[in-house]
């Protein structure tokens, strides 16, 4: 994301421990190492560069101030740390402290003065004196660390005061703390020879912004031969003309996260909605796509599509698969809406949402959320097109349906005809089918026709298309030859 937060890190562990030097006893786990603040880095770009972050000035977040090295300056006081090294001293005992960074270095030096060994922090029982390294620029550091006439004990803790801390790019930054019996030791950071040593991370960046996809399932309505929605009872379904497939949120992944200046951020400071780009993937193929701020889809208004603002509408592609919108109407107005035209059959499908966010500030880095699914609109029934239905006094036909199904389920027929036929449904055009049962009708049952004795027929059942099997069979009364047709879901 463009602006970045730190993580506070439970860290725990201890340096090790001993009543002699050399002769290491090991602390419980729960014993501190570090403590750090949250807080929010903000870039901004000066110059071209190559790499994720070659080229670009990093802010301090206090001060706003433009840090004197290409580096990221965390928050003054946030990254102070507390140790409890573990082990007890001898008496006017040296010992020497090393620091070292990974992926960070110091931005302002470490004043040796101000760090303290003793109890609670307050009962100062060692100086500090720099060795090596430690200054702005450098990745570690050396002291001395001199005990002035008193013991420290294992339950004592050294403070180490960070004014601030450059963090390198975006990754996790880690700091290693060891304690050396002599400099030569510290210098060349022999492994085995350190009194305790200890990596943790200390800095870790994540996205302030986490978008988050709302799927909702809607239905289409067999009742119409899919070309209304289905009022179901689901707010999604807010009318037969109009639906919410799904909605998407740009939530702050954390409520302390701060921003540049020191005060809490808003999503408006994490990226600008008005020039953000949000991408529907999907059937959208039938009525008007658009955004709206509820998931009854108000804006669609009670005929359609006379009320929706260009600006509320997304732009197709010529395939129809995909469609865009730009501008603060996806953030303030988060639900995916469809209003259809009640002529066009509306298809089965999922649909998935992303977006690109654009940066609050110049140079920002830049999130893609590749997306998620968002929804999906199904098909409350079963709809078969029977293309020949008779009810000539030679011919001897019948409609044959089954219902695979472990329930019951409504059904009804309508009638297409020539234009010089009219059709009047008859008694068994609509009715029930009994759970696993086969039903046979007589197309005179089905339908009176007056002018031609044929018509075709739009067959439409409330139960899942894997659930029916239909078909037609005609008896020649005066051969006795049989025609029979098998329709498919």
């Amino acid at each position: 994301m463009n602006k970045k937060i730190v993580k506070t890190l439970g860290l725990a562990s201890v340096l090790g421990a001993s009543t002699a030097m050399g002769a290491t006893i090991i602390g419980t786990a729960t014993q501190p190492l570090l403590t750090i603040g949250t807080q929010t880095l903000n870039s901004s770009a000066v110059t071209a560069g190559t790499g994720a972050n070659l080229g670009k000035t990093w802010y301090n977040i206090v001060t706003n101030a433009s840090a004197s090295i290409n580096a990221n300056a965390v928050a003054v006081g946030a990254l102070n740390m507390v140790v409890t090294p573990g082990f007890t001293t001898a008496v006017a005992g040296t010992y020497f402290l090393r620091l070292d960074w990974t992926n960070a270095i110091i931005k302002t030096a470490i004043n040796a003065a101000a760090l303290t060994w003793g109890t609670n922090n307050t009962n100062r029982i060692a100086t500090a004196v720099l060795q090596s390294g430690g200054a702005a620029g450098a990745s570690s550091a050396i002291y001395l660390m001199t005990q002035t006439g008193a013991v420290a004990t294992t339950t004592d803790t050294l403070a180490i005061p960070m004014v601030d801390l450059a963090v390198l790019g975006t990754a996790t930054a880690t700091t290693k703390i060891s304690f050396f019996s002599t400099l030569a030791q510290a210098t060349n950071d022999l492994a085995g020879t350190n009194i305790g040593s200890k990596t943790q991370n200390m800095v870790a960046f994540a996205d302030v912004v986490s978008p988050t996809a709302l799927a909702t399932t809607v239905e289409a309505a067999v009742s119409s031969n899919f070309v209304n929605y289905s009022i179901t009872g689901n707010a999604y379904n807010a009318s037969a003309t109009d639906a919410s497939i799904g909605s998407i949120t740009h939530p702050l992944n954390t409520v302390s996260t701060m921003d540049a200046d020191g005060s809490l951020a808003a999503v408006g400071e994490a990226f600008l909605a008005a020039s953000s780009t949000m991408t529907l993937t999907g059937d959208l193929s039938t009525g008007t796509w658009f955004m709206d701020s509820t998931n009854a889809c108000p804006l669609a208004g009670a005929t359609g599509t006379a009320t929706i603002a260009a600006t509320q509408k997304l732009t197709l592609n010529a395939a129809k698969t995909a469609g865009t919108i730009s501008g603060t109407i996806f953030a303030a107005s988060p639900f995916i809406c469809n209003v259809v035209d009640g002529t066009s059959s509306t298809p089965a499908g999922s649909y998935s949402i992303g977006v690109t966010y654009a940066s609050a500030t110049a140079g920002d880095l830049v999130l893609t959320y590749a997306g998620a699914a968002t929804g999906a609109i199904s098909r409350n029934g079963t709809t078969n097109q029977i293309n020949y239905l008779t009810t000539f006094t030679g011919y001897n036909q019948k409609v044959i349906i089954t219902n695979r199904s472990t329930i019951a389920g409504t059904y009804a027929f309508t009638f297409q005809t020539e234009a010089d036929t009219t059709a009047v449904a008859g008694a068994s055009a609509t009715g029930t089918l009994p759970a696993s049962s086969v039903t046979v009708i007589k197309a005179t049952d089905l339908v009176t026709l007056t002018g031609k004795t044929r018509a075709a027929a739009t067959f439409t059942a409330v139960l899942p298309p894997a659930s029916i099997g239909i078909a037609t069979t005609q008896v020649n009364l005066s051969d006795g030859a049989t025609d029979t047709v098998t329709y498919r879901n």
